[in-house]
């Protein structure tokens, strides 16, 4: 059991340690922030210590009393006034030094305070310092810890609080004029003190507030860390997914989590003479057109629910119907030609564009096909990759190298033409050779007309 809190603990405390770099940058920005914020709020307490202070008047009945009680709050607002200087101004680390000097003067400050009313209320007991309600007032520094992410803050002033309130009983209990007892009238209305009571309630209380914050800060910390952990996925996703998919695989991370087999429509695409257009190219330039190439490729097919499986070179590897197939047959095939038309059209407006600037016009070859397929994610813990494996697939690669044959640019199997409809408009292109296939089979181009 032992064991178990202290790795909680740990757990808890720890938590920073899991945060990636720019995130810990982040919120170093937030916890600074917090500050600011907590400064500002400072002012809102010391109106409060002003108030009580008037409140109490009538109870202080010498200068000594008026000037310790209103110099404190005095050094409080200039303690607030240069913290927020320095939260404003400086730089580095002397920012979060202060945040504990800061910390360090408010107890100091209640403990000057409390100090001040047993000299002029006390009337000689010491046993005032511990059981006076000022105790109280501990609690306001310790509150302003939870406008940032930071346990050494609560930490530190949970110590303060111990230094101080310990202090008060081994001051009283030096004294001879202390009184301790057992009776608990006269421990609250008297003069007397329980003394195990006084070493052990309040700090309890104290310290279950700071276990309590701690946690507040670290569920804080730890929702941080999911929703990077969420975006974090969802980015990497939307590379691959639609965003209406990218949604529901977020919302149900198993669909990719397992494998399985299931039909799937295949699109593979390449350019035409890519390795002679490109070979005079140098790298930056290469690198600037195949990123607007996919990137309109890829627009194309998002904008009819495919997914991106791959990039191989200037190829592209869609799919239609993953994670899950869609609920109407034919309707994966139908979003794949669909795609295949915007992606001709996205490069006919994206030759026009080149010709008027002076270069080489661009031409694909589009090859789709559908049948079974494994899909889900492959490889290794260390990087996985959800894809699709089987026949399907290399079927799909050999119908897009055929368009080179037929001098097409988009053709699809029969298997395809069947699920969309039989529609019109087709040329068939009848018993075609694929490579590595000894059965010929039917494609289909666009009618030229």
């Amino acid at each position: 059991m032992f064991q178990s809190l202290t790795n909680t603990i740990r757990s808890v405390y720890c938590i920073r340690d899991r945060f990636p770099r720019y995130m810990s940058e982040l919120l170093f920005q937030e916890e600074q922030m917090g500050a600011l914020f907590a400064v500002r709020f400072r002012y809102v307490i010391g109106v409060a210590l002003v108030a009580s202070a008037v409140a109490n008047l009538s109870n202080i009945d010498s200068v000594f009393g008026y000037l310790i009680n209103f110099v404190a709050i005095g050094i409080y607002f200039l303690n607030t006034f240069i913290h927020y200087q320095i939260l404003k101004k400086s730089r580095g680390h002397w920012k979060t030094k202060y945040d504990y000097i800061s910390l360090f003067i408010d107890n100091l400050l209640i403990s000057i305070t409390i100090f001040n009313w047993y000299i002029l209320k006390g009337d000689g007991n010491p046993n005032f310092l511990v059981k006076t309600p000022l105790v109280v007032f501990y609690l306001l520094p310790l509150s302003l810890c939870l406008f940032q992410y930071r346990f050494s803050l609560v930490n530190f002033s949970f110590v303060c609080f111990l230094l101080s309130y310990y202090g008060f009983i081994i001051f009283a209990l030096m004294d001879v004029r202390s009184l301790s007892g057992s009776d608990w009238h006269e421990y609250v209305l008297g003069d007397q003190l329980i003394l195990s009571d006084a070493l052990v309630t309040k700090p309890t209380v104290y310290l279950v507030l700071v276990f309590a914050i701690s946690y507040a800060i670290f569920r804080s910390l730890r929702m941080l860390l999911k929703f990077a952990a969420a975006e974090s996925q969802k980015t990497t996703l939307s590379r691959y997914f639609s965003p209406d998919l990218v949604s529901e695989i977020v919302s149900e991370p198993e669909v990719i989590a397992k494998g399985k087999r299931q039909k799937v429509t295949i699109l593979f695409s390449d350019i035409r003479g890519f390795t002679q257009y490109s070979e005079p190219m140098d790298p930056e330039a290469l690198s600037i057109f195949l990123t607007e190439f996919r990137r309109r490729m890829v627009r194309a097919i998002f904008k009819h629910n495919g997914s991106l499986d791959k990039f191989i070179g200037d190829a592209v590897m869609a799919t239609f119907g993953t994670p899950t197939p869609s609920d109407f047959t034919g309707k994966d095939s139908l979003n794949a030609v669909l795609a295949a038309k915007s992606m001709l059209d996205e490069l006919a407006q994206w030759n026009q564009e080149r010709m008027k600037r002076g270069e080489s016009e661009i031409k694909i070859g589009i090859g789709i096909h559908t049948g079974d397929v494994f899909c889900g994610s492959i490889g290794s813990e260390e990087r996985m990759e959800y894809t699709v494996i089987g026949d399907t697939v290399n079927t799909a690669s050999r119908i897009e190298s055929a368009c080179k044959d037929l001098g097409v640019s988009f053709l699809i199997s029969e298997a395809v033409w069947m699920e969309t409809g039989s529609p019109s408009g087709w040329d068939k292109k009848e018993s075609v050779s694929l490579t590595g296939r000894e059965q010929k089979i039917h494609l289909y181009a666009p009618n030229s007309n």
